[in-house]
């Protein structure tokens, strides 16, 4: 699918603007959008196990789970996830971006992500591949851990709906948990590998996710950019780089 782009920026100064992927998860950060200024703070999720070094992002409530992973080279392994959220006042805290990192190198140049199948060069100006939310939550997973959900769904819809039950009543006390009131966040395990689920910022859309690429064109994080935000703006001495 496709959508017209809307990706944050970073203003560390007056004349400068950066892509806010790799940074606005970092404390101290402000988001702006529409004119007005919203704290960030970051949220850990702990590691994703990663045992097949196949990555999806997707809406976990949304079935059957056999999407095409990610494009990319990923060593298995148990990688971070962090949230940027955003505390927008009287529209409550809201996902702003998630990230999983597989590396501590700072990300020189990003790029959309996208699977094997979807050819960029088929995008029109302005438009990006993501994918649709219609349950509120996104979700990074490790490919084996699909494969053995989409093998529990084959039992019939009673069983996949005593399992999203489960997942809704677990992720929402998570969420409480980690000072994320009415959200919603969970870590499960299936099939050797885990799925990070969370709240996708205003809820329902359509959501494009980057990668980020260190100098030698490594991948070292994966953001899910949520539209909550359009810019952000550094603490104080701090630039993008860093």
């Amino acid at each position: 699918r496709r959508h017209p782009e809307r990706q944050a920026v970073c203003r560390d100064g007056p004349e400068r603007r950066h892509h806010a992927r790799g940074v606005a998860c970092r404390p101290g950060t402000v988001g702006e959008a529409e004119g007005e200024r919203f704290p960030i703070r970051v949220v850990s999720l702990g590691e994703l196990n990663l045992a097949s070094g196949r990555l999806h992002v997707l809406d976990p409530f949304v079935g059957p789970w056999d999407g095409q992973p990610l494009a990319l080279d990923i060593p298995p392994g148990r990688y971070p996830v962090d949230l940027a959220i955003a505390d927008t006042g009287g529209g409550g805290v809201r996902t702003a971006l998630a990230r999983i990192r597989f590396s501590k190198t700072p990300a020189v140049s990003w790029s959309m992500a996208r699977t094997a199948s979807q050819d960029p060069r088929s995008l029109e100006a302005g438009e990006t591949f993501g994918y649709p939310v219609d349950a509120g939550t996104g979700a990074f997973a490790d490919g084996g851990a699909l494969a053995a959900l989409n093998r529990l769904a084959l039992a019939g819809p009673d069983e996949t709906e005593r399992m999203t039950e489960r997942w809704i009543s677990q992720g929402e006390a998570a969420a409480e948990a980690l000072g994320l009131p009415h959200g919603f966040a969970l870590t499960v395990s299936e099939g050797g590998g885990d799925m990070v689920m969370f709240s996708s910022g205003w809820g329902d859309g359509f959501y494009a996710s980057w990668v980020g690429a260190d100098s030698t064109g490594r991948p070292v994080a994966v953001v899910t950019d949520f539209a909550v935000i359009e810019a952000v703006r550094l603490p104080t001495g701090v630039r993008a780089g860093e």
